[in-house]
């Protein structure tokens, strides 16, 4: 296995986030898809909260539908620093976080 240097792109929003009047979690994806990124992946949160410090939770008795969410991108860091600006001016009310990691990437043949 060979590893090689990457970034991690993490976002945190709520799922009533919107990036052009559109919800983020399909304007996001579709954003890093136009860019020609490898992949991206984006994950519903059970509960949580942010600086607002309200609970969010799919609890019966407290219900929100304005659930946590998460959106991962891995790619180069060369991809990932060329579209951070764009992506950090679509992003209101979050937290845009990126990480370095080493990664090896597996394709079918």
């Amino acid at each position: 296995m060979r590893l090689q240097d990457g970034k991690l792109l993490r976002i945190y929003i709520a799922e009533s986030t919107k990036v052009n009047d559109k919800p983020a979690v399909r304007a996001l994806p579709e954003f890093f898809l136009s860019r020609g990124l490898t992949g991206c992946t984006v994950y519903r949160g059970m509960s949580g909260f942010g600086h607002e410090n309200r609970l969010r939770t799919v609890d019966v008795l407290n219900f929100s539908l304005d659930l946590p969410v998460i959106i991962d991108v891995i790619d180069t860091p060369e991809k990932i620093d060329a579209m951070l600006p764009e992506v950090e001016a679509m992003i209101d009310d979050g937290l845009v976080m990126v990480h370095d990691v080493r990664m090896c990437r597996k394709v079918p043949k």
